[in-house]
């Protein structure tokens, strides 16, 4: 079984456990969540905060994701490299979140660390197929561009305030650091270049076609 799966797992376990253990779920939030100043109290915040999620749809929206990012990844890099990335991903979404959010806004999540994946695993296994989010099979390669593209998009239109979209450039930063020193920067570029390509490519012939 692939360590990505114990991860997941550990998210799944940390969004149940406040069910049975806490009387009051806001303060399990408040005890493990991330921010600066739940940082200089509680260090270890800077683990626990990874696996919490607000709700379920944020829980199952980034497992969907990291299954697949994270199973190809550790297939293609193995466990302790994809652990490496996931772990400095998730560490750089808390430092760019502490720079441009304020000091005590708190984050919950797994998303830097997938991002890093993410970045890692549309340049290392651009090829492999995801059926998720549009339940079609989609390479790597096209997704990864797509994330990226909706993070900026998010972040330039603040089309949701919850999501730390600073948080997930830290972690994609990460993932495409490891994924151009796996492939190098000139097959790396071209694999992004070509993925481009194509998703300007399909619309424009759909559109020719459907005239």
């Amino acid at each position: 079984m692939k360590f990505t799966y114990w991860l997941i797992l550990a998210a799944l376990f940390m969004y149940i456990l406040p069910f049975f253990v806490f009387d009051d779920i806001e303060v399990f939030y408040s005890s493990y969540s991330f921010s600066g100043a739940s940082l200089v109290e509680r260090p270890y915040v800077v683990v626990t905060s990874i696996f919490m999620h607000a709700s379920l749809v944020h829980l199952l929206s980034n497992v969907l994701v990291w299954v697949f990012f994270g199973a190809s990844v550790e297939s293609e890099l193995g466990r302790n490299k994809t652990l490496l990335i996931f772990f400095l991903g998730a560490f750089a979404g808390h430092a760019a979140s502490l720079v441009f959010y304020p000091w005590d806004a708190i984050s919950v999540g797994a998303s830097a660390g997938i991002f890093a994946l993410v970045g890692v695993g549309m340049l290392v296994r651009p090829v492999d197929l995801s059926f998720y989010p549009l339940f079609v099979p989609l390479p790597l390669a096209f997704l990864g561009v797509l994330y990226a593209l909706y993070n900026v998009y998010g972040f330039v239109t603040g089309a949701d305030p919850n999501v730390s979209y600073v948080g997930h450039f830290g972690g994609l930063f990460v993932g495409l650091v490891f994924g151009f020193r796996h492939t190098g920067i000139k097959k790396g570029l071209k694999i992004i270049l070509i993925t481009l390509g194509i998703m300007i490519l399909i619309p424009l012939v759909w559109f020719l076609l459907t005239r």
